[in-house]
Formats: C-alpha cells, structure tokens, sequence
C-alpha cells in the first residue's frame, strides 16, 4: 500500500511559532502517526517551541533556519528518503520549488515541484490552469507599454494594477476603473527596472475556498467549504467565515467541488489542496485566484469544523495509503473517503486589540480569532461579530445612531471592521437590502439573518416576549447576550441552555470518536461523561497569536498529564482549542463562547476534584477548588543586569523542586539565553539561589508555580520579580526541563508531596542531553553538554575580561 523505498523523512517545518500556530498541532499529529507506523523522522526548524513535545517523535532535529541551502546540506550528508513540506509554511514550498533537481533520489511528497513552484510565479499558474481548461484570471507583466494597453483592451475595464520591482517587493494593487484613471497611473514617475503587472478585477466577487484530499490513486474527496461574508477586495483573514458555504446551491457547489478536484489532478498534488474561488452570482462567472497544497490556517479551521482528521490522513496519503483506507492511528481503519456531513454552522471571527474601527483591504489588519458554533446564522452572528461581550456592539450601535444617512452610507462603501453593524443600521433605517448586497457584495443570506436578529431585538427592546417568538430567539443566540433575564421567565423548554455533540463526520465513520462539544439552545443535551473524577480547565479568550500557542502547549501537557493520572479532562473555553488526535478522544472539550457552563450544572460537582483557570481575571474566589495558572506579578524591582537567571519552581507548600533554569547573559552587544544549566550552574550559585527561593516562599503554604527572574550585582544574586503560575516562559521551560512541571504540578494537586530533605542536586535535578541555545531572541541551537561548556566558559571568559577592563 504504502511507499515501498521510503523509510527516512525529512520535514521542512514552519519559520516561526508565533505566525504558524495553527500548524503545531498538525506537527504534532503528522509526526505522531509517522512515530507509529515505523518512520524515521527528522526536522529542520527555527524554533523548536513549536514542536509541542513532539520532538521525542524525532531521529534528529536540526534548528537552523528554514532555507533551502541548509536543506539541501541536510540532504547531502544524510541522504533523507523523502522531503515533507505539507507542515511547513508558504516558505516550505518555496524550497522546494528551489531544490527541483539538486536532491537527487530524495523524493518530495505531497506537493510537486511544478505546484510548489506555481504558488510563487503567477505566470505558470495561468499556464497550467489554461491547459487544464480551468477558468483563471488573465495577468500579464510587462515594461512593454504596448503590450500593457493591448492587453487590457482584450479583458477591459476595471482592473488592477502594480509595479513589481526588482527587489520583488510591489507598490500594492491599485483599482483602475477606466482610461483616464489607467493614464494617470502609467504617466507616475518611477524608477527602473520595474515591470507593470495587470489583471482583471475581481473586486465585489463573493469568496470561497474548497479544501480537497486526494491520494496517488486520483481519488478525491471534499473536506470541506469556506465562505467569506466579506467579498474579494477584504484581506481573508479580516473576515468573517462562516463553514460550510451557505450561499452555493448544489449546482453552484457541485460545480467548485468539481474544478478543485480538476486542478489537484492537472498539478498531480498528492495529499491536500485548498482552492480559492471568486465568484459572481449575478453573472454567474468563477475564478481560481489560488491554491494551497499545504496544511494552513484554513485547513485546521476545517479540521474543527468537520471533525475530519486532516493532518493524519494527509501525511498517510503522501505515503502511499488509498484514501478509504486510512488509519488513525497504528491500527485502527478510517474511511477518509467518506466525505464529511455537518448539521451546524461554524464561524470564526476576526479580532483586533486596539478599539474603534479599522478599513478593511486587500491587507491583514486582524490581530487573532473566535471561533463559535451554532444551527443558524442568527445564533453564530449573535455569538461572535454581534456579540457585545467580544466586540462592544452596544457602544458600536449608540456610536452609529448618531450619524445621518450620508455619513452612514459613506461607512457602507468604505468598509471598516464594524461592517456588520454598519449593515444592520443601515437595515434598521429600511435601506434596501438588494442595493445594499449589490454595494457591499454581502449576499442576501447575511444581510436576510440581519434583518431578522433586529426585528427581535426590537420585540426584546419592546418586552414583548410571548410563547410565539421566544423559541425564534433562542435558536438566534439571543440567549447568553444579555437578555437572559428576559427568557428565563418562559417555562418553556427552548429557554434552556444545553451542550451539542459536535461530531461531523458522517455516519461511516461512526467509530471514529470525537468528545467536541459547543454551548446552544433548544437542543436536548448530549453532554456525555464518564465516572472518573475530573479536572476542569477553563481558558480565556484569545488576543494574540502568541498567546495561542502558549494556551495550545499548556493544554495539550495539562490534558495529557490529566488522564495519565486516571482522571477525566475538561477544556472549556470562549474559543474552541482542538486536541492532537491522541488526546481527542480522552479529553471533554466544550466551546463555550457565553462562559455558561458554570451555570448549566451539567457536571456533577462532586465528580470535579480541581478547576484550573487559565484566564487573566481570577473567577470564583470562594471555590477553594479553583487553582489560578496563568501569571499573577508578585514583585518587580526596576534592577538591570547583563547577567541574569529565570528560575522555574513547583512547590508543594513545603518543599520545591527548580527544574528548569534558564541563563541570559550580555556579552558584544549579543544576548545569549541558554536553558537548562542547571547541570551548570556551580555549587556557591545554587546554594544562593536556592537560599533566596526558599526566603521568597516562607509564606506561600499552598501548591503553586512560580517563576523568578534574577539579576547578578556586584558578584551577588538578587531576585528582582516573582510571578505566580504560569508566564510566557513555560514553552521554553518545559522543553527545557527533562522533568515535566506542568505533570508535577498535577501530581501535587492531586496530594502528592516532594520528597522532605532532598540535596540542593536534587532539587535542581535535571537530565537533559540537549540544551537550547538563543541568540538575541532569534537564532536557536541545539547543543550537547560539551558545546554548552564551552560556550559557557566563553561568556565567562567575556564577562571576566570585561570586569577586568
């Protein structure tokens, strides 16, 4: 079934952790079933904080930066079997539409060359597109002002424009929409040596994204569909997304599902592909404007929103497996042809940090995401863009009252991120809907849902809340958004709150269990429990990319160490976190964007030994149960140093153990940070530090973590800020530290206490053969201990001279 002659691989991984979150956990599951089904792996990475606790998966890992020269070296002295760059980012195809003939026998899996190579040159992709008889976007890039103005007289008007220049950098799309405004572009001075490129305008389109599995068999399967509320004009990541698409009628959808397969085959693209579409439903015109192979954010969006294994089935598809007989793990089968059937709406939302309104455009503005579900598009609106305990939308709407109909037409031509709620005044003042779709390319559907979730909240505003309308509004989400009070008056049953299963894949796939739960109403619970005793763990929501991956590590380690210890794991949080498939079917997680489940009861609170709360703001005070993880400042001294320590501990309340320590030091102008030199440190330094720790917490008596930054003056050390629970560290910490503080901390949660008496050794006790390497926050290494040593005693050597001077 599989490749026969590959047995080594080499991964290209993501350039940064704080860009790439969403694909860790796709690492995490690709490597994992790699792990299982026998394969060596090894990856090249810039930052190993984005492995998870994969990196026990792998035969080496090398941290360098992700070029192709430093592939290309791997693969001459190592001699990997194959390259896999589908968990890589767009970087990942780059190099390996580079390498194309200088890697000998080295196969590439999932993308080819020629695909990898189409992402970056436009001018291929038309061609093969052309060929393939697929509808694409004539382009065309040229000095030639001839050749420009034929051109656009054969595609017409409106366009978009661009200066390329030589350093590849561009001027940015310009909207042309006749002659004259053509003239004025061509006639701006500029400098040489750029080339002009032009294409149609799509502007207004409606967008789509179709995501396609395919094996080397050439069977195919649709994962799943992605619309875009916004049209094409508005960066993808500044809009709101709705899955599955509802604006495709069958024929429409039939039509997309059947052009993506058609592309997948025309690049011979083995594994996943994601088309983007442009779509007009007046003319009825569709264009490709782009394809992925590769695992990206769409990707694990689609992965929670359908259940669908993605990152499993496709590394198992790159090697070789039929797409209906893939396994979930080294020997449980899985159906991957079976496309996935889903009976909800999933939507995810952008979020910005900073207040007031943003224009929207061709770029990213957003700062991160929530993603909610729902059985309408009322309740997934009202859950997440109209939802004023995320986006202030009450403030948004007094804001908006106030302007006349020309200032507020205005907004609706100039979109801003408060669009939504710009369209439901301009609803709310008896606009017309088709001229307001026609305007803002925001089809009816939308625009319908709108209409219907202001003509409830008119009945709410009024009080009329009768047996006839109260079911209406708890299946639009009202419930939850400040009008529970209102509701909970009603008897009848569709006021409840309740816990939907969130399985998707279809019935065949049936033994493939998922616990994924989301927060509804109306809809008989279907929370299901076991009787083991159980930790509950609350997040927060979500404002930067990364605090994500920080809630991702410490979850996975926290889930983990939960059931190793024969307790039941419960996530709970605003935005849904989705588990490496190993744990999916172990841990209980609920998408709770409202925080309702404290309410519901449907846990029984007996069951629950410990709540650890990861958000911010410390709820529940009176709940002796609930342990608060995420950092509280204890202490900070305005202190600097060239040479300073960061000291993890776990305590009991009595004892400590310091696993993990982590040395920065400033020597020309470069800071190096080093983990782990526990092994290291001498024996005058430990004594000191562990003195200053044990007078830090002579009055902390209960279980905690805590993190100490220390600074070393004239040739002594002091501690200069104290945290509780966990900083931004932990990433670094835990993979620093061959002992695992997140599953000690659990153990002592549990009862358990540190041994009494342990020697200074022991408590800085610490087991490592690799040791991490940073230089000025960027550059990582992996060395051993002799590589450590001697880097060391270069520091100190620095640091003496230095003295000395």
């Amino acid at each position: 079934m599989e490749l026969d002659d590959v047995h080594t691989i080499l991964i290209i991984g993501p350039t940064s952790s704080d860009k790439n979150v969403d694909l860790s956990t796709a690492l995490y599951d690709t490597v994992d079933i790699l792990h299982q089904l026998g394969y060596k792996t090894s990856i090249i990475v810039e930052d190993p904080t984005l492995l998870l606790s994969s990196g026990v998966f792998y035969d080496k890992t090398i941290v360098e930066k992700v070029t192709g020269d430093n592939v290309l070296k791997f693969v001459q002295k190592y001699h990997p079997d194959a390259i896999l760059p589908t968990v890589g980012d767009r970087n990942a195809l780059g190099i390996v539409s580079s390498l194309n003939g200088k890697i000998g026998g080295t196969k590439v899996l999932g993308a080819s060359f020629s695909a990898s190579l189409a992402t970056f040159k436009r001018e291929l992709f038309i061609k093969k597109l052309t060929k393939a008889n697929l509808p694409v976007i004539k382009f065309i890039s040229s000095d030639d002002e001839t050749e420009i103005y034929s051109f656009i007289r054969s595609i017409g008007f409106p366009i978009i424009a661009r200066r390329r220049y030589s350093n590849r950098h561009s001027s940015g799309w310009t909207n042309i929409n006749n002659l004259f405004e053509l003239d004025n572009f061509m006639a701006t001075e500029d400098v040489s040596d750029t080339k002009i490129e032009i294409e149609r305008s799509i502007r207004g389109f409606s967008e789509y994204s179709f995501t396609i599995l395919r094996d080397r068999y050439d069977n195919s399967s649709l994962i799943g569909t992605i619309e875009d509320i916004e049209p094409i004009g508005i960066h993808h990541l500044d809009s709101n997304l709705i899955s599955p698409a509802i604006s495709l009628n069958d024929s429409k959808l039939q039509r997309l599902r059947n052009y993506s397969i058609k592309l997948a085959r025309a690049f011979n693209i083995v594994g996943i592909c994601t088309v983007h579409f442009a779509y007009n439903h007046t003319t009825k015109e569709s264009y490709i404007t782009e394809f992925i192979p590769r695992l990206s954010e769409e990707t694990k969006f689609l992965e929670y929103a359908t259940s669908y294994p993605i990152a499993t089935a496709v590394v198992e598809l790159c090697l070789g497996y039929h797409l209906d007989k893939l396994q979930l793990d080294a020997g449980n089968h899985f159906n991957g042809a079976t496309e996935p059937f889903v009976d909800h709406l999933t939507s995810r939302f952008p979020q910005w940090k900073t207040p007031g309104q943003k224009y929207l455009g061709p770029s990213k503005t957003s700062d991160s995401s929530i993603v909610v579900n729902g059985f309408s598009l009322e309740e997934v609106l009202n859950k997440g863009a109209l939802n004023d305990k995320l986006n202030n939308n009450f403030d948004r709407y007094n804001e908006l009252r106030k302007l006349d109909d020309d200032e507020l037409f205005e907004k609706i031509i100039h979109p801003t991120n408060w669009l939504l709620d710009v369209l439901s005044e301009a609803l709310r003042r008896k606009f017309e809907m088709p001229v307001l779709s026609e305007i803002t390319g925001v089809n009816i559907p939308y625009l319908t849902a709108l209409q219907n979730i202001i003509n409830n909240s008119l009945i709410i505003r009024e009080g009329e809340i009768d047996g006839k309308n109260v079911e209406r509004m708890v299946e639009m989400g009202v419930k939850g958004v400040g009008h529970s009070k209102l509701l909970l008056d009603s008897p009848d049953i569709v006021t409840k709150t309740v816990v939907k299963n969130k399985r998707a894949v279809s019935v065949a796939n049936n033994e493939y269990i998922n616990h994924n739960y989301f927060v509804t109403s109306g809809i008989s619970n279907e929370l299901e429990l076991s009787d083991r005793k159980k930790f509950v763990v609350r997040t927060p929501i979500i404002t930067s990319k990364t605090d994500i991956m920080i809630r991702q590590f410490v979850l996975f380690q926290l889930a983990k160490s939960i059931d190793q210890n024969g307790l039941e794991p419960i996530i709970i949080g605003r935005e849904p976190w989705n588990a490496p498939l190993s744990m999916r079917r172990k841990v209980v997680e609920i998408d709770d964007p409202h925080m309702e489940m404290k309410s519901l009861n449907l846990i029984k609170q007996e069951n629950v030994i410990k709540i650890i709360d990861l958000s911010k703001n410390l709820v529940d005070t009176e709940d002796n149960r609930v342990f608060q993880f995420s950092a509280q400042e204890i202490k900070n001294i305005e202190l600097q140093g060239d040479t300073t320590l960061r000291v993890m501990v776990v305590s009991d309340g009595t004892n400590y153990l310091a696993p993990s320590v982590i040395y920065r030091g400033k020597r020309d102008n470069h800071m190096y940070e080093i983990s782990s030199v526990n092994n290291f440190m001498t024996a005058e330094d430990r004594a000191e530090v562990a003195e200053l720790i044990t007078h830090e917490l002579e009055d902390d008596t209960e279980v905690d973590i805590f993190n100490f930054e220390m600074v070393k003056s004239n040739g002594h050390w002091l501690v200069t800020k104290k945290y509780r629970g966990m900083t931004n560290d932990i990433i670094r910490h835990e993979l620093a530290s061959s002992v695992h503080v997140i599953d000690t901390l659990v153990k002592l949660l549990l009862g358990n206490k540190i041994e009494e008496g342990l020697s200074l050794e022991k408590v800085f006790d610490n087991f490592d053969e690799k040791y991490l390497l940073t230089i000025d926050d960027k550059r990582y290494k992996l060395l051993d201990k002799d590589e450590i040593q001697a880097k060391l005693k270069e520091l100190r050597l620095k640091e003496n001279k230095k003295a000395t001077n």
